[in-house]
């Protein structure tokens, strides 16, 4: 007997089926790595169903996902979050500190919009505003997705789910397609992560601020579907570590001091420069790098004991610590830029010792401070103007030194890797403390010896929390946190290397937790002041013809820098709503990092690109308070006066300061 189909049932399902159909020729166009994810897919875990009351739903190990119509429950999920969406507001730090213009600006900017509306730095969403940039976790059915799709225009939307069943399922339910074509509509993308754990969700938020422009992070809204150990700890995470996503870019002033101390240390000093086949030597010998933390104070009586088993990296201002107590660093390294600098070394050791010790620095750093030691050696910064002026004009035998920011710690770490070596042993880089007046070696500069200093150093204040090397959690500040993450990233991109952490601070991933009484034994170097000499010699290297003068060269680019300021004014013309806005930032920042096949576009793009980001994002961050049309647009013309001017004063600052050292 021929059982009877439900003509009804038949429909749906054939339905389900062309949606996946249509999804996946949209997925093979755009996604093709998705396409063939699924291309042959057999879900295991997670299925489609009707449910007693015909709705379609999902099941997981025999329990239906949703307990009442997905549909209707996912609208009014929608409906809540609409009213009041959960994201994340970037807005400048503010402290007072006005030494540069880039500060004034960006004040100006703000003073502008508190006299127009106030203090409050939150503001209602409206339905007729644009998401510029959200980010969904989980998929479930994907109502949600339609349905918001529906309501609100959006540009770009990362979509996250953290189970393949569950998106195969996804696929089969609402339309992919049109969300896509939506996106690119408006000079956006949709962009997907399937699988995976929340480290890629949030670094691949990251990548996509990179490629489209980091002011879409100036309100990153944040959509959580369903609940579960993964979208809770991505929703978590990014919400903790959002603040990277919008610091460390420099700025153009910052950029002009670094050329005219490249071109000085390159050109006029003759300093060596890493190499970049110097890594291919691989080195047995450990480095010890040594912070300044508080827990660096633990760890002299070791370091006196057995500075002769490794080659003794100093950071920045541990030197002090160390040559307090009789131990000279086999190299010392600095990467700070300004003329103030200058001071702080000299604080930190008598002149005679200073010339018993070899520099490694980063090619920006302030001439006069290189003359103080033994003999100087040059890495090149990433992302660098004065770098990419190196490795374009002069040679790319030079090596980049990725990952060297933002504190000292970072650059050794870098550079010792750089060089060859595999063992790392790491002694009072904590990157945290436990205690906000205890952030520094007790014989730090930050403590003794610093009254008649010209300027003031910074305060900490711990306002994170990590976790600790040794205990369960250790205060932390954005600096710092930022720092850890970037020796993490440099570990994971050198899995060759192994660190031993000794110190008393945050948790580094990837490094292995010692204590000092259970380090290894290493023998004594010998003729250790013979193997450092060899070793520098081996690593870095004269550039044969750079007696030429490259400030002529250099001064060459100028009026190319010119046209590309003018291109950039010329994209803010006729600029009057939040969403031309947007469309106008997104052109700046595609036009000034399309930098194929050109030398001097590569080069303008370092000195400005981090400017860029810190006026555009502190611009659009405080359009989105405006709520009233006409205001709004009054702001945003005043905001794009303001970026003009100050791209034109840059340009003027350029021009007559490339060749001159830091004023501060």
């Amino acid at each position: 007997m021929t059982q009877a189909i439900d003509p009804l049932l038949d429909i749906q399902t054939k339905l389900l089926r062309a949606t996946f159909v249509n999804n996946m020729a949209v997925l093979k166009k755009f996604m093709p790595d998705v396409y063939k994810f699924y291309e042959n897919y057999t879900p295991t875990r997670v299925k489609l169903i009707f449910d007693e009351n015909g709705h379609l739903n999902l099941v997981s190990n025999g329990n239906l996902i949703y307990d009442d119509d997905p549909q209707k429950l996912s609208e009014q999920q929608v409906s809540e979050f609409l009213k009041k969406p959960r994201h994340f507001t970037y807005h400048v730090q503010r402290d007072g500190n006005r030494t540069y213009e880039h500060e004034i600006t960006l004040d100006k900017i703000v003073d502008k919009r508190v006299d127009e509306i106030g203090l409050s730095t939150s503001a209602p969403f409206s339905k007729g505003d644009q998401i510029d940039f959200i980010a969904f976790m989980g998929t479930g059915l994907g109502h949600h997705l339609q349905s918001i799709f529906n309501q609100v225009d959006i540009r770009y939307a990362f979509v996250y789910e953290p189970d393949v069943d569950c998106f195969y399922c996804t696929l089969h339910s609402v339309d992919i397609g049109d969300m896509i074509k939506s996106c690119f509509a408006k000079g956006g993308q949709l962009t997907l992560q399937i699988g995976g754990n929340a480290n890629g969700f949030v670094n691949e938020i990251a990548k996509i601020f990179k490629r489209k422009g980091y002011f879409n992070a100036s309100r990153l809204f944040l959509y959580r579907h369903y609940l579960s150990d993964q979208t809770n700890e991505a929703f978590q995470m990014v919400h903790d570590l959002a603040h990277r996503y919008v610091s460390g870019w420099g700025f153009c002033e910052d950029e002009i001091i670094g050329i005219s101390h490249t071109l000085s240390n390159i050109t006029e000093s003759q300093f060596p420069c890493l190499v970049d086949s110097a890594k291919a030597k691989k080195r047995d010998l450990p480095v010890f790098i040594i912070g300044n933390g508080p827990s660096l104070d633990a760890s002299i009586e070791y370091l006196k004991a057995h500075k002769g088993e490794a080659i003794v990296f100093s950071c920045g201002t541990a030197l002090k610590t160390l040559l307090n107590n009789d131990i000279t660093p086999d190299i010392h390294i600095e990467m700070e830029r300004p003329a103030i600098l200058l001071d702080l070394v000299l604080k930190m050791g008598e002149k005679e010792k200073l010339k018993q010790i070899d520099l490694i620095c980063l090619n920006t750093v302030y001439p006069e401070v290189l003359k103080l030691f033994k003999k100087a050696h040059l890495v090149l910064k990433p992302l660098d103007a004065g770098g990419a002026f190196v490795r374009e004009f002069i040679s790319d035998k030079f090596t980049e030194v990725l990952y060297s920011n933002p504190t000292v710690s970072n650059a050794a770490a870098s550079i010792a890797i750089e060089m060859g070596f595999e063992k790392l042993v790491l002694f009072g880089v904590d990157y945290g403390f436990r205690d906000d007046q205890r952030h520094h070696s007790k014989e730090s500069i930050y403590y003794h010896d610093n009254a008649d200093l010209k300027f003031n150093l910074p305060t900490m204040k711990g306002n994170l929390k990590v976790p600790g090397n040794f205990v369960d959690e250790v205060l932390t500040t954005q600096i710092f946190d930022a720092s850890r993450m970037m020796l993490e990233m440099l570990l994971q991109a050198n899995p060759n290397v192994t660190c031993i952490n000794t110190s008393d601070g945050a948790k580094i991933e990837l490094s292995t937790a010692c204590r000092i009484s259970d380090l290894p034994l290493h023998k004594n170097i010998n003729e250790k002041s013979h193997v450092v000499a060899n070793l520098l010699e081996e690593c870095f290297e004269y550039q044969e013809g750079l007696k030429n003068n490259l400030n002529d060269e250099f001064k060459l680019l100028i009026p190319k820098f010119k046209v590309y300021i003018k291109k950039l004014q010329s994209f803010t013309k006729g600029v009057n709503t939040r969403v031309e806005l947007a469309e106008a930032f997104s052109k700046q920042y595609a036009f000034l990092n399309n930098t194929e096949i050109n030398r001097a576009k590569t080069i303008f793009q370092r000195f400005i690109n981090g400017s860029l980001n810190y006026m555009q994002s502190n611009i659009m961050s405080n359009v989105y308070l405006f709520t009233e049309r006409e205001p709004q647009e009054q702001y945003i013309k005043f905001c794009l006066e303001t970026l003009n001017t100050h791209f034109d004063w840059l340009f003027v600052e350029l021009s007559e300061n490339y060749n001159k050292p830091a004023k501060f």
